[in-house]
């Protein structure tokens, strides 16, 4: 059974005006003026929306920012509250190119639509309201549930230039929006993603997928550099970037670089990277001009040889059978125990091959790993224990580096009074790299040991 998380659900509220003659009232106070927070240029700057102290954001300034400019605003949404962490590892980007980054701390997976609407609007507003920002370069970008925050939350505004979907498929279409998908050869979400791109019209928008040699995962730095410049240097509603012929130039660059590259791995991958260029330097110059000609431009040249026929050939092969082995998982997560998966398990998560085959076996791991943590937030939310306990112990065999499992593990040691196995598993869950301070803090289920030693100690290590 092939799982796809539910689309984000935005409504859009009209009003209607009366038809009846009204006195306008006019209000003697003057209105008050809010004022801009003061930024440090190339540190991260952590603030709050004015109107709404609950929305936090963390915003990353060039270190030659001049408030005088308008910049390009790109605003990152981390499934995990985390808006550091994108801004941290792109900031260069940022340097390079002249953007404003800024991510959200307060969107994250779990969020009901109306919620994650409210903290995407906003958030724009805000940084449209304290920055000098090009109005006809803003971009939108995130991964995972932050890539459905972003695309959903564009359907309702035309400010937004581009999108950026990291790891999960658009849930929706904008009229004015181009559309970069990012996704690892290995990521759960990379069949969802290429069927959404498959079934995207190019004549509208600007759409395009491109893939790196990864798993479930923020993007390499020069995947989302390719991604952004792609955006940049298309005209779009206004005029192109300023920089568009330095990022024209360093696209193409890139473009036959990683295509050179990732041809190791997969002819057909180097060949649709290549086509992806392409599109994206017709779409910006109209075809006058282009960034991968001649032998530049080899591998798509020769589309039909017998390497690009083959490999396609093979992959969609991996992606027939990837479909009927997630069918069996399916099954054995509801009837088969946990001594049957250590068994299984490494037969349908590890490979002998490389190339299709390999990527496939990489993705039923995290789509396992996906169903696993679905069902055990089901057995929580009906109070199955019993079912809980089952799905949290295959959790932590189908994924045993990811800390959710060992969360899990210490809510259920909560729940039978078992207070210092609990405290073990939350510290497992550390050592994994659980850092959500605000989720642990805030959980009901661990009020009865926040004033255990340890308890504090785990706190104060994720600040």
């Amino acid at each position: 059974m092939r799982f796809i998380l539910p689309a984000l659900l935005l409504l859009l509220a009209f009003s209607c005006a009366s038809t009846e003659t009204k006195k306008t009232i006019v209000d003697s106070a003057a209105p008050v003026e809010v004022s801009k927070p003061e930024f440090k240029k190339g540190e991260l700057t952590t603030l709050t929306v004015s109107a709404d102290p609950s929305n936090s954001f963390t915003v990353y300034l060039p270190a030659d920012f001049d408030s005088t400019k308008k910049y390009p605003l790109v605003v990152f949404f981390d499934p995990h509250a985390d808006g550091s962490l994108p801004l941290n590892k792109y900031k260069s980007l940022a340097e390079k190119w002249g953007f404003i980054f800024a991510g959200s701390n307060t969107s994250k997976n779990g969020m009901a639509p109306e919620q994650a609407e409210r903290v995407f609007n906003g958030l724009i507003d805000e940084l449209k309201r304290i920055l000098t920002v090009d109005q006809q370069q803003l971009i939108v970008c995130g991964f995972s549930g932050g890539a459905r925050v972003a695309s959903g939350g564009a359907i309702l505004r035309k400010d937004i230039k581009g999108i950026i979907c990291n790891s999960a498929s658009s849930n929706s279409t904008n009229s004015t929006a181009i559309f970069i998908g990012l996704a690892g050869l290995g990521d759960m979400n990379y069949l969802e993603m290429k069927t959404n791109e498959s079934n995207s019209s190019r004549s509208k928008i600007p759409h395009e997928l491109l893939v790196f040699n990864g798993k479930h995962e923020w993007a390499p730095v020069n995947m989302m550099e390719d991604a952004l410049l792609m955006i940049s240097i298309i005209p779009g509603n206004s005029v192109a970037n300023e920089n568009a012929n330095g990022m024209y130039r360093a696209l193409g660059i890139s473009i036959i670089g990683q295509a050179d590259s990732i041809k190791k791995t997969s002819c057909m991958i180097a060949d649709n990277l290549l086509q992806s260029g392409m599109r994206a330097q017709n779409a910006a110059v109209k075809g006058n001009t282009r960034i991968i000609t001649g032998d530049d431009y080899r591998i798509s040249a020769g589309k039909s040889s017998t390497c690009v026929t083959a490999d396609k050939a093979a992959w969609k092969a991996a992606e027939d059978e990837e479909f009927i082995l997630q069918q069996e998982l399916a099954s054995a997560l509801l009837s088969q125990d946990t001594t049957w998966w250590k068994i299984n398990s490494p037969s349908y998560f590890k490979s002998k091959k490389q190339g299709a085959d390999k990527f496939m076996h990489e993705r039923l791991q995290g789509y396992a790993s996906l169903m696993c943590y679905s069902y055990a937030n089901q057995a929580f939310r009906t109070n199955n224990l019993h079912a809980a306990e089952k799905f949290v112990a295959i959790y932590s065999i189908v994924d045993p580096e990811n800390s959710e499992w060992a969360y899990m593990r210490a809510n259920l040691y909560m729940q039978i009074n078992l207070n210092d196995y609990a405290l073990s598993a939350l510290e497992k869950a550390a050592s994994l790299g659980f850092k959500d301070k605000a989720r642990l803090q805030n959980d009901p289920v661990f009020a009865p040991i926040r004033s255990d030693e340890r308890f504090a100690a785990l706190i104060g290590k994720m600040n």
